[in-house]
């Protein structure tokens, strides 16, 4: 699956750079945006994760982290104009819950998630006139997501291995200041046997999606 991911997004890169120059052609006349990712830049942000079920058991049950608010910065560093290095740290606090038949949702726990990753994002050329515009990329990338659940007093911590994908688009304000949309796909399993110490729970690979708002501040 995460191998169709880094395929898209390649594709994705390189319809960017086909597209590209005719775009270039067609406003050579005008102003092109000035844009902010040619300079080590650092963007905090917040949003709302959702997240896929981690078990799903007999009768239709099933075991999840309910979705919740998530916060964090990201670091990039360029590489050239189009491509840069980032590295990702964020952190939310989602309520474990059991679905069980006829009874539906139960909240029963808390959990405390960091969320550490790192990758190549692709940034596609400006789109606008004059100082204005708008700067798509793509991300993909690989790291961990380390959980702490906390069930009645009762606490264990496991650390999962996460894959990423994402898409967003920064849209400059001001020199070094902008707005930075971002959707991400954590892909990755809970590990039950670091957790409870019982390896009889056959986990899940789980889609986590976050979407966030921020700013990104050029240096």
């Amino acid at each position: 699956m995460f191998k169709k991911i880094v395929i898209s997004a390649v594709a994705l890169a390189v319809a960017f750079s086909i597209v590209a120059p005719s775009a270039s052609a067609q406003r050579s006349r005008t102003k092109r945006p000035q844009q902010s990712g040619a300079s080590l830049a650092i963007s905090p942000y917040a949003g709302y994760m959702t997240f896929g079920e981690l078990i799903d058991g007999p009768l239709n049950t099933t075991l999840k982290s309910k979705a919740a608010p998530i916060y964090g910065v990201q670091l990039n560093l360029p590489l050239g104009n189009t491509i840069s290095v980032f590295g990702n740290v964020g952190y939310t606090e989602p309520d474990l819950s059991v679905g069980l038949p006829l009874l539906g949702s139960i909240t029963f726990g808390k959990s405390a998630v960091w969320l550490y990753d790192a990758g190549l994002q692709l940034s596609a050329p400006g789109y606008g006139t004059g100082d204005r515009g708008i700067f798509p990329f793509i991300q993909v990338g690989a790291g961990a997501m380390k959980y702490d659940v906390d069930v009645s007093g009762f606490g264990r911590s496991a650390t999962n291995t996460a894959f990423n994908a994402g898409l967003g688009v920064d849209i400059p304000l001001a020199q070094n200041i902008g707005l930075r949309f971002v959707a991400k796909d954590y892909i990755g399993k809970f590990d039950f046997q670091e957790a409870t110490q019982v390896d009889i729970v056959d986990a899940k690979t789980s889609h986590n999606v976050a979407l966030s708002a921020g700013l990104k501040l050029g240096f």
